[in-house]
């Protein structure tokens, strides 16, 4: 296993990241969207570093990064439409500064409801949301009917307790993209943070990339 800290340039922004691969890593990559960056949200969170474990343990090469408005990017914030750019930017960096030829891409909250834009410009193998927020989808104006069009594999989480984004965004989600259930998973007793069912969702998420054809 090899990390190493990286910088790589979104619009006017430098943005820091850690990459990870392992000798034996396979040609698909992940890059890992952190919570909301203006509510101390970044990559060192502990839901991005679990999610960052099991792609790991399946041999993926993993790019986690800061968005712009973070703690080691603090100017330049711009909502979800900023975040998207950092995104799509941060998957050119690993598709040229790794030996992949895809990139999936996965997200908690602030970062889910990016990775879901992010997955209509540039449809990626796989899409992984965790407490993704309909309203923050919806940010300049956004025409939230375009999620039909998402064709990868994906697979929703939310906690049935949330306070912070309403567990219904779930079903909301789950039938515009028009996911089976067995996809979208609501979390019995969990809120917003994870506290509670993260070996499930990591033991959900194992099992989605074992069927993954990738």
């Amino acid at each position: 296993m090899k990390s190493e800290s990286v910088e790589f340039s979104s619009e006017d922004y430098m943005l820091h990241g850690v990459l990870t691969h392992s000798e034996s890593a396979m040609k698909t990559g992940v890059v890992i969207l952190h919570p909301h960056p203006l509510y101390g949200g970044d990559m060192e969170n502990h839901v991005v570093g679990a999610l960052e474990h099991v792609f790991l343990e399946a041999k993926f090469t993993t790019l986690r990064f800061d968005f712009r408005g973070a703690t080691t990017s603090p100017q330049g914030y711009s909502g979800v439409s900023g975040a998207v750019t950092d995104a799509l930017n941060a998957i050119e960096f690993l598709k040229s500064h790794a030996e992949v030829s895809e990139v999936g891409i996965a997200g908690y909250s602030f970062g889910a409801s990016t990775a879901i834009r992010v997955a209509l410009l540039k449809p990626p193998p796989f899409l992984i949301s965790l407490s993704a927020s309909r309203n923050l989808i919806s940010e300049d104006g956004f025409d939230t009917e375009q999620l039909s069009s998402i064709e990868c594999p994906v697979l929703l989480f939310h906690g049935q307790s949330d306070r912070m984004v309403p567990s219904d965004d779930l079903a909301f989600l789950t039938e515009i993209i028009g996911l089976e259930l067995e996809d979208s998973l609501l979390l019995d007793g969990e809120g917003h943070f994870y506290q509670r069912t993260l070996p499930l969702v990591v033991s959900a998420i194992r099992a989605f990339i074992r069927a993954l054809s990738v």
